[in-house]
């Protein structure tokens, strides 16, 4: 059995994935996937601290992402955590730790080597880092899609600075003006040329330094993303389509980005065989989803599917019958807590 809950992490991400043998009435397994905002942590750390994590996943270091995580480590009520996946500053200049020393400005990697926490214990230690593997307790399987080295490279000048200016991760939430959003559709108006609007892939250099993974329990396959580059993941998940004879069948994907229409293209899409796509926000900084990004998959997305959003203002505007009808999807959103949904398989 999997069950995954889509947890209140405001216009970032924070999922709870949990997994078991079959037949078993509580899954005996857990990893959480990035923390969303400071303020998000509280909203869930309920429902954390029932059981240990066994793996911590920190995508990336964008606040919405890494500052619930920030706030989980420094409770001191927190669950036993395992493992945790994050590639700091000396996962960008090598291949690896030696020892686990806190840099200056950089709280999270202080704040593991202050707990003695396991560090990417699953790969020896090394940068996850696409192509690598990892068995999990339990019998299940993480395959790596994102980042590449190239990728990490490019971040190393930027985290430099950002240390030198005034450390990676503030001890506060900076200010964060709303960006322009598109105007709203209407009832069903324009999605054809949404979808086939140009894709112009996000430059964004630490996003595309996102952990993106394959996870595979009992033949089912989920796909998460944080906000990876599309082309990357798009580059691994190639062969794997090609070996299943042209579309790689996955139970969800965890749209890039909260639903960025600079990291998900039809491209990637024709990738896959998906029922079920995730989209993960509030939608309060920068309103996401993009249409273009709700277009593509309305068209591209296969003929029979569902979108799954955790916050209910997301989901409203786009559950026209008249617009299901025509692309052959429904919309699953919280009856009641927002930002708060789980899915079961």
């Amino acid at each position: 059995m999997i069950e995954l809950t889509m947890l209140p992490a405001q216009d970032g991400d924070a999922l709870l994935l949990s997994y078991g043998a079959a037949g078993s009435s509580v899954p005996q397994h857990r990893i959480l996937i990035d923390g969303g905002r400071t303020s998000s942590y509280q909203l869930y750390a309920p429902l954390l601290a029932r059981q240990a994590i066994d793996v911590l996943v920190v995508t990336h270091v964008d606040q919405d992402h890494v500052l619930g995580v920030l706030a989980l480590v420094n409770d001191p009520a927190h669950p036993p955590l395992g493992d945790v996946w994050f590639n700091g500053y000396d996962h960008l200049v090598g291949d690896g730790l030696e020892h686990f020393g806190p840099r200056d400005g950089e709280l999270l990697t202080a704040a593991v080597a202050a707990q003695g926490l396991a560090w990417n214990a699953a790969f020896g230690g090394r940068t996850v880092l696409a192509g690598r593997r990892a068995e999990l307790a339990g019998g299940a399987v993480v395959s790596v899609l994102s980042p590449d080295r190239t990728q990490l490279d490019r971040l190393r000048p930027l985290w430099e600075k950002e240390c030198a200016r005034h450390g990676l991760i503030p001890g506060r939430e900076p200010a964060q003006p709303e960006l322009p959003g598109l105007e709203s559709l209407g009832a069903a108006a324009g999605i054809e040329e949404l979808a086939a609007s140009r894709f112009v892939p996000d430059g964004s250099l630490t996003n595309a330094t996102s952990i993106g993974f394959l996870f595979e329990f009992e033949g089912r396959r989920l796909v998460f993303t944080g906000d990876g580059a599309d082309g990357r993941l798009a580059a691994s998940l190639r062969p794997l389509a090609e070996d299943a004879g042209g579309r790689l069948g996955i139970d969800a994907l965890k749209v890039p980005h909260h639903g960025s229409a600079a990291n998900l293209s039809k491209d990637l899409l024709a990738l896959l065989d998906c029922p079920r796509y995730l989209i993960s926000t509030s939608g309060d900084r920068h309103r996401h989803p993009d249409d273009e990004c709700m277009a593509r998959i309305l068209k591209f997305g296969g003929p029979s599917k569902e979108i799954v959003f955790n916050y209910r203002e997301r989901a409203a505007r786009w559950q026209d019958p008249a617009l299901q009808k025509e692309y052959g999807y429904r919309v699953l959103a919280p009856e009641t807590s927002d930002g708060f949904i789980t899915l079961a398989w």
